[in-house]
């Protein structure tokens, strides 16, 4: 009897100890100590996200480059033609309604206005397919109305392979023809769209 209760006791110790464990792993995917975790996301340029495990966080650099399969991408927007053309795409994402997109400058139709204006002007300059916007979720799109459309992410291609996480206001991603692309996820000024597509 009381050899069952010490084991149930050692199990119960063990169970709440796997629960309350938590591992912090870099962008490549070695562990690091939580310090090291919270200072990267304090002073760089990292988002924390959930882990492979449970319980575990690991650390998402904001400005991914790489490359892809652009033709893909251009398929699910209809946008072949630029793709022949070799005019690259300038892709806005609205991960749904959250406190960044909902309160202060991210609200004004000022303010929004003027992105939508830099933001075609980065396009003429680079010679770019017209910029699109897609979203996840479409709650919170109303204040755009009449100044930009907002389309469904086509089968979550966008979600999938730049957007795996809700990262706050808006992302976007540059993709040329020849699949490189640049993004920012989460909050960007405007003009880092010109930015990345200097670099493509």
């Amino acid at each position: 009897m009381i050899k069952s209760g010490y084991f149930l006791g050692f199990l119960l110790i063990c169970l709440v100890g796997k629960v309350f464990s938590q591992s912090y792993f870099n962008e490549f995917g070695r562990r690091i100590v939580k310090a090291d975790y919270e200072d990267k996301i304090l002073n760089g340029p990292y988002f924390g996200v959930p882990g492979d495990q449970e319980g575990d966080m690991k650390l998402i650099h904001r400005m991914p480059s790489g490359l892809t399969d652009a033709k893909l991408f251009y398929q699910k927007l209809g946008r072949e033609a630029d793709f022949a053309a070799g005019r690259p795409l300038i892709v806005i994402y609205y991960p749904g309604k959250d406190e960044c997109n909902s309160t202060g400058l991210a609200n004004d139709p000022k303010n929004l206005t003027n992105d939508h204006k830099a933001t075609l002007r980065y396009a003429e300059k680079h010679r770019t397919s017209e910029p699109i916007y897609v979203y996840h979720h479409p709650h919170g799109l109303e204040k755009y109305r009449g100044i930009m459309t907002w389309i469904p992410d086509p089968e979550e291609v966008f979600k999938a392979n730049f957007f795996k996480y809700p990262y706050p206001c808006r992302s976007f991603v540059v993709i040329s023809p020849k699949g490189t692309y640049r993004a920012i996820l989460g909050e960007f000024p405007t003009s880092q769209i010109d930015v990345a597509l200097k670099k493509l």
